[in-house]
């Protein structure tokens, strides 16, 4: 916090980041803790294994997302792998048609749904990958991410996808990352997203 004074009076200027929305995805040591702490405040129960998959796909909390669509394709996932929460894959899919209708070539997709078991696997590959359990848990866990990849991109495709995740991350209805070690978006969509939605369409109509 820093103190201006002028005339005889103080000014009191906040420095907070909370004061003013972030102006990149950049990552930082707080974001796996925020979006942990959302999947907490939306409800959100982690994946254990393949069995509780199953079980929360048969309750319709998981929807099955297809390999390959005309705006989006799967790159290396697994049928098991291959969920989201219901309102993650309407912004897959508005997402993913805005970008085909914009630029005639689909998006790249390469993570969705995380288990528990999975992610411990990971770790044992890649020993950047965030661990299973914790404050700083993988938030794929919750089948609310996905990991969109920049890979094939053009400098304006990857402008605009920047672009369009910044503005919703800081209306509040999705958190985003941009990551360069792995070249991907990474998205966790919020609950309140289908409401956003919802609003949009209502307000066309």
């Amino acid at each position: 916090m820093n103190c201006i004074k002028t005339s005889g009076l103080v000014f009191v200027l906040s420095l907070s980041a909370a004061a003013a929305p972030p102006a990149s995805l950049r990552a930082n040591s707080q974001s796996q803790i925020k979006q942990n702490e959302r999947a907490d405040a939306d409800r959100l129960s982690r994946m254990a294994d393949n069995d509780m998959v199953a079980r929360w796909a048969r309750l319709k909390l998981l929807v099955p997302v297809p390999a390959k669509t005309r705006d989006y394709y799967l790159h290396n996932l697994s049928s098991q792998r291959r969920y989201l929460r219901p309102w993650a894959k309407l912004f897959l899919d508005r997402l993913s048609g805005q970008y085909r209708a914009r630029f005639g070539k689909q998006m790249r997709v390469t993570s969705l749904l995380r288990t528990v078991s999975y992610q411990n696997g990971l770790r044992r590959r890649n020993a950047n990958a965030a661990p299973a359990t914790g404050p700083k848990a993988s938030s794929h866990l919750t089948g609310a991410c996905l990991d969109i990849s920049k890979k094939g991109m053009t400098a304006a495709q990857q402008r605009w996808a920047r672009n369009v995740l910044l503005s919703l991350h800081n209306k509040g209805y999705l958190f985003a990352v941009e990551e360069f070690y792995q070249p991907v978006f990474h998205v966790m969509v919020h609950r309140s997203y289908q409401d956003y939605v919802a609003q949009r369409l209502a307000a066309a109509k």
